[in-house]
């Protein structure tokens, strides 16, 4: 399962205001690639291949596709807000190995 912290979950309300689609939710995955293997994905979506799984927040749905979860099961979602460094930082305690930049990973 996929948490997200609570400065995590203050940016997607954000970026959900700011969308203005009611049927989004927010894929969390994967995709081959970066410099340790896999990257992680995070999209707002309306549509999402059959087998998932779906955690509710107050405002908003998080899902991940089941092929994932034996991958990211645990990850932690978790956003920086400094000037130099901003954006969503994915902690996942079945890495093994992560890249320099952290959005890549392998297990």
């Amino acid at each position: 399962m996929v948490s997200l912290t609570d400065k995590a979950v203050l940016q997607v309300e954000k970026i959900f205001s700011e969308n203005g689609d009611p049927e989004a939710v927010l894929h969390v995955g994967l995709r081959d690639g970066g410099c340790a293997g896999m990257s992680y994905t995070m999209d707002l979506v309306t549509n999402v291949e059959e087998p998932f799984t779906t955690i509710e927040y107050s405002t908003f749905k998080v899902v991940s596709q089941e092929k994932d979860l034996k991958f990211i099961d645990g990850l932690v979602l978790d956003y920086n807000d400094s000037i130099l460094n901003s954006g969503f930082n994915f902690s996942n305690p079945k890495a093994k190995e992560t890249c320099g930049c952290g959005s890549s990973f392998s297990v």
